[in-house]
């Protein structure tokens, strides 16, 4: 008598969770077609803003958005892909909306104009406020971020009600205001672009560029003006329980120095910082209250690499040589600046005598010496990865 066998199924593993995506729309658009074939609005340099920020929001390791850019789409085109965008975010996705380009005002309220916007019928033939809003109430992300760069963007919100949870909105001006920019693109955006590609807008150290930052960064420098005129940005926060990280300082450096060296302190962490570095200093990055010695340790802990301004009087420092030797222990890449004349004894011969140093030229006016530190930085940080913001 045969018996049975058991067939034995194999329980297939439960599926791997997902990544909190990051997801960001590009628009742009600059021209609108008059009545009759001429051109009623014709914007320049839409496209170096869409490449601009596709560049640093699409960057692997400081930001990691899946970036799609529409440079003068149509009406359609851009309604459709936000609201595929919308609706594909989940509760942990990061959604980002992005428009550049001419913005009118009617009636009080924002309209922003796609390339085939009729300028008779400005209500019935642009993305408006009301659309956008009513497409974000109905994503599941709870991240939501929307950037806008246009004449009167700070009427966004006007007569509109039904915001989503989890948003934040950041205008280039105020209602009554208009927006500025040039052949090399909006004033506003570029704004935007040096707080997220660089470091200067990590106000409090920690390397994450956050919403509430990027805002703090632009605003005085937008009211300043200077080359354009000054406008006044305004920033709309909804139910969002903590500041959106929207890109990650791409690499962290300690900088080692005494204050009689502050002079070359100050072009060295300019410089860095330009170049996307986070650079942190004691005499701004430790704060009320701190543990001077406590945050200085958890700095070089932090850091990608060390700068030291190795200057005659740095040299004799008792607490620049501990800063050193902790980076040494750890095994942070020193990078020294040579400021002058200098005799390397004892522990400072033993350490820093083997490493390449980058001498400080100050008849340089060129100063390619900081051409030559920037290459060490970067050489010294290539094997230390980052983490791209979340």
């Amino acid at each position: 008598m045969g018996t049975k066998r058991k067939q034995q199924h194999d329980e297939a593993p439960p599926p791997a969770p997902t990544a909190p995506r990051r997801l960001a729309v590009l628009i742009g658009n600059g021209r609108v077609d008059g009545p009759e074939g001429g051109l009623c609005l014709d914007i320049e340099g839409i496209d170096r803003d869409l490449e601009a920020m596709a560049a640093v929001l699409g960057d692997a390791e400081s930001a990691g958005f899946e970036v799609i850019s529409l440079f003068e789409p149509r009406l359609i085109d851009a309604r459709r892909e936000i609201a595929r965008i919308a609706r594909s975010a989940g509760p942990e996705d990061t959604l980002l909306i992005y428009y550049s380009g001419c913005s009118l005002k009617v009636g009080g309220q924002l309209y922003l104009p796609m390339r085939d916007a009729d300028a008779s019928f400005i209500e019935a033939t642009c993305l408006d406020a009301d659309f956008l809003l009513q497409e974000l109430r109905h994503s599941l992300s709870e991240q939501i971020v929307i950037l806008l760069d246009g004449c009167h963007s700070g009427a966004f919100f006007a007569y509109n009600r039904g915001v989503p949870n989890g948003f934040f909105a950041l205008s280039s001006c105020s209602a009554d205001e208009i927006s500025y920019g040039d052949a090399a693109g909006g004033a506003f955006s570029r704004l935007l672009v040096e707080g997220l590609a660089g470091a200067r807008a990590d106000a409090d150290g920690d390397g994450v560029v956050t919403t509430d930052e990027l805002f703090r960064y632009v605003l005085p420098r937008a009211r300043a003006g200077g080359a354009f005129p000054p406008t006044t940005p305004q920033m709309w926060s909804w139910n969002l329980p903590q500041p959106i990280a929207l890109t990650h300082v791409r690499r962290r450096i300690f900088l080692s120095y005494r204050r009689a060296d502050s002079a070359v302190a100050d072009s060295v962490v300019e410089a860095l910082e330009q170049q996307g570095f986070g650079v942190w200093v004691d005499r701004e990055d430790i704060g009320g209250g701190s543990r001077w010695r406590d945050a200085i340790a958890q700095a070089i802990q932090d850091c990608d690499a060390l700068v030291f301004l190795m200057s005659a009087s740095a040299l004799e420092s008792d607490e620049v040589y501990k800063e050193l030797a902790m980076a040494s222990q750890l095994g942070r890449p020193i990078i020294p600046l040579q400021l002058g004349e200098v005799h390397l004894i004892g522990w400072h011969k033993a350490e820093l005598g083997q490493l390449q140093i980058v001498f400080h030229d100050a008849a340089d006016e060129a100063r390619q010496w900081l051409g030559d530190l920037i290459a060490g930085v970067r050489k010294a940080c290539a094997g230390r990865a980052a983490t791209p913001a979340r």
